[in-house]
């Protein structure tokens, strides 16, 4: 293959994931694109020649794909161009490491068997070389997806929302079952590709068929295993009444009484609704950094702003707790502040909060911004923030769910035991969520912590608007839901210009807003009893498994070419000496031969 035609390849893999996940044209992608998309990129690789070509087929592919399926990184404010530009950067080198990690097992085959490698003469070359490509691609996503550098977009897994039968292995594989099956789907492809230019098509097809076989066992269990959790019918413990404000307007300092009188105005609304309906609401929830004054210091402040209504005179008067983003001091003289959320009791008293722990790499976390120096030019720079402080530990809220209101069961209950004489602990009943804030619900880590602190649910606060795109909010979207079926828990999205929606254990959207409009969304939210599945147990099993794998075959792999030169080196000793021998032999010959065969040239008459 020309070099030309593996760039063409590299250049139309990008595009295909791309176009497969959530984008401008399909909102939430296509799966089947997905199940192809990189088999270009298997297609180049297999005829690349070096370590250095696959660095940079790998490179190329990680630049175009990061730019097309996030280009509104761009439009994030401050950073704008920086922030799309180094962070394209950043994961085209990042997989570009792993071209190398590719190309590998090339340069580490028996020189006798390079061909056969990349052929069937050897009946297990054609599976390995599959399985690897496969393992190699879904340790890729699984590191540009977690540590701090995270950034789990553009993946496979994206690509398959529509499909939520294949979907709900997540909470024994997580995301990365799914990629491998993806992958491996290409792999497959692009060999059947390459064979069938070949003149060895009919000896490789037994090999081809196992691999066939393999895949096709793989995503029949995925299957049966999806119909079975998709169709089995779930019960909620309790309900929660809960308002979900999207006000629609980017959080700003300068316009910050417009935003808060919107989301009041809003909020209002609702309540009213609900009070209508002779409901009570358990919880109202507003978006990520609708404050700008830094908490504690500025409680005093919001009993007197906004100016016409405010804001802790309003949840008093609503006696519904909120959850609002903010935020907070940790240390002032050195600038460390935390983006939050915050939980207001019904008398609207702030009772404390939870800080975002994973934050996006150079545009919240910016390194060595405790310098003074650092500081001044990151203001010069973007002129209104020095970035924030993660958040050190899992924080949970509990509150009263005070509606009473009262969940499907697949039984009745009977009962001749008087109201009054109920226990006090069944009518108050209480549930304990989390608050992962906006890019905290795509990092594993974050969402495992709080679940194994005891979150019954995730309450997902976020600000997207300054993406002013669709597939940004919708992207993010995909990414959170997956968090529903690894926990089989209910997750709940308040996004300031979307996707605010409410996502059931099954990954089912059970009511949302239309993004980029005002309005909030009353919905009684299922609670469900929590449940320690495979991957709430086990965490990334999957990936952590390939990766020992591979580096057990790369160091046997090693090892074996060792021996082998050790061995090549030991023969060519051995037969030193015989070929000294065989040398003065046919000097020997050669003497007695020229003293037979001498021509006497003194009896030629020229």
């Amino acid at each position: 293959m020309s070099r030309i035609l593996q760039i063409f390849c590299v250049l139309l893999s990008s595009f295909l994931i791309a176009l497969a996940i959530p984008n401008e044209f399909l909102s939430f992608g296509s799966p089947l694109i997905g199940l192809f998309a990189i088999f270009p990129l298997y297609l180049a690789l297999s005829n690349s020649k070096s370590y250095i070509n696959s660095f940079w087929l790998c490179f190329l592919h990680g630049l175009v794909t990061h730019i097309l399926s996030s280009f509104w990184l761009g439009n994030f404010p401050g950073f704008a161009i920086f922030t799309l530009g180094a962070s394209a950067l950043g994961t085209a080198g990042f997989e570009g490491l792993f071209g190398l990690v590719f190309y590998f097992p090339v340069l580490y085959s028996k020189k006798d068997s390079e061909l056969a490698f990349f052929s069937s003469k050897n009946q297990f070359a054609l599976p390995f070389k599959l399985l690897w490509f496969t393992s190699v691609y879904t340790i890729w996503e699984y590191c540009k997806s977690t540590g701090f550098l995270a950034y789990p977009w553009g993946t496979l897994s994206m690509t398959a929302y529509k499909w939520p039968l294949i979907t709900q292995i997540a909470d024994i594989t997580g995301v990365y079952g799914i990629t491998f099956l993806f992958a491996l789907s290409s792999a497959i492809f692009g060999e059947g590709v390459i064979l069938l230019g070949k003149a060895c098509f009919l000896d490789s097809l037994r090999s081809y068929r196992q691999v066939f076989a393999l895949f096709a066992t793989l995503i029949a269990c995925t299957l049966f295993y999806g119909i079975h959790e998709y169709t089995r019918p779930i019960y909620p413990e309790k309900l929660m009444n809960t308002v979900l404000v999207q006000q629609n307007r980017n959080p700003n300092r300068r316009e910050e009484e417009e935003n808060i009188l919107l989301a009041q105005e809003i909020t209002q609304e609702a309540l009213d609704k609900i009070s209508e309906a002779d409901e009570k609401c358990d919880l109202v929830v507003w978006s990520e950094a609708v404050l700008s004054k830094r908490f504690p210091t500025s409680q005093n402040y919001y009993n007197f702003f906004p100016s016409d209504e405010p804001l802790l005179k309003f949840i008093k008067k609503n006696h519904t707790p909120f959850i609002i983003g903010g935020p907070v001091i940790f240390n002032d003289e050195n600038h460390e502040y935390g983006n939050s959320a915050l939980l207001f009791d019904k008398n609207g008293k702030y009772q404390g909060f939870y800080t975002k722990m994973h934050l996006v790499p150079f545009a919240e976390l910016i390194p060595l911004r405790q310098f003074e120096g650092v500081r001044k030019i990151i203001k010069r720079m973007i002129g209104f923030s020095y970035g924030w402080t993660p958040g050190k530990k899992p924080v949970l809220f509990e509150i009263p769910l005070e509606s009473k209101l009262k969940a499907d069961t697949p039984f009745d209950i009977v009962s001749i035991i008087s109201e009054k004489n109920k226990k006090k602990d069944d009518e108050s009943k209480s549930v304990v969520f989390s608050t992962p804030i906006c890019f905290d619900d795509s990092a594993h880590e974050v969402c495992h912590a709080l679940f194994h602190s005891g979150s019954e649910l995730f309450v997902n606060i976020t600000n997207d608007s300054w993406s002013k795109t669709d597939s940004s909010e919708i992207q993010h979207f995909v990414v959170a839901h997956y968090r529903s079926i690894e926990y089989r828990s209910t997750t709940i999205r308040a996004a300031n210009a979307g996707y605010t929606c409410v996502i059931d254990p099954k990954g089912r959207v059970l009511a949302d807003l239309p993004l980029f409009e005002e309005g909030s969304l009353t919905f009684k939210v299922p609670i469900y009893k929590r449940k320690m599945t495979v991957y709430a147990r086990f965490g990334d099993w999957l990936p952590w498994t390939l990766i020992l794998l591979s580096f057990a075959y790369i160091f046997f792999a090693i090892k074996r070419k060792k021996l082998e030169e050790q061995e090549l080196s030991q023969t060519k000793l051995a037969l030193l000496p015989h070929k000294i021998e065989w040398y003065e032999l046919l000097d020997s010959v050669m003497e007695k031969y020229d003293e037979v065969y001498a021509v006497d040239w003194a009896v030629w008459d020229f």
